[in-house]
């Protein structure tokens, strides 16, 4: 069957179902529909609900995550700035150190010769 064949046969279908419904010798009962309707309405509105409390999940962990790499980075930088401090507490006090220090960064040999 060719594709316009089916679409004829598809759009004759379509006019009868047309036709029944307008006709006034054949009620149209549509109860069962309209029940299966609400029945796929409450599921999709439970799926949503359920859709909701997880992404609240995701955020109440997202919020707690972030609030700890937040609490990590500072106690990192402020880490960092005690090493800073100590290091640079240490150089001051190493140059402040006896000024003989720079015979030692004579060689040797030159040391040893009166």
């Amino acid at each position: 069957m060719s594709p316009p064949d089916a679409d004829r046969e598809s759009l004759g279908r379509r006019l009868d179902a047309v036709e029944r419904a307008l006709a006034e010798d054949e009620p149209v009962d549509r109860t069962d529909e309209i029940a299966e309707l609400e029945s796929r309405i409450a599921e999709l509105e439970a799926a949503v609900e359920a859709l909701r409390g997880y992404v609240g999940s995701v955020r109440s962990v997202n919020g707690d995550v972030e609030r700890r790499a937040d609490r990590a980075l500072r106690k990192a930088e402020a880490l960092e700035r005690t090493v800073a401090a100590g290091e640079q507490e240490r150089e001051a006090s190493e140059t402040a150190a006896d000024p003989s220090d720079d015979e030692d960064e004579k060689p040797l040999l030159e040391r040893l010769r009166p």
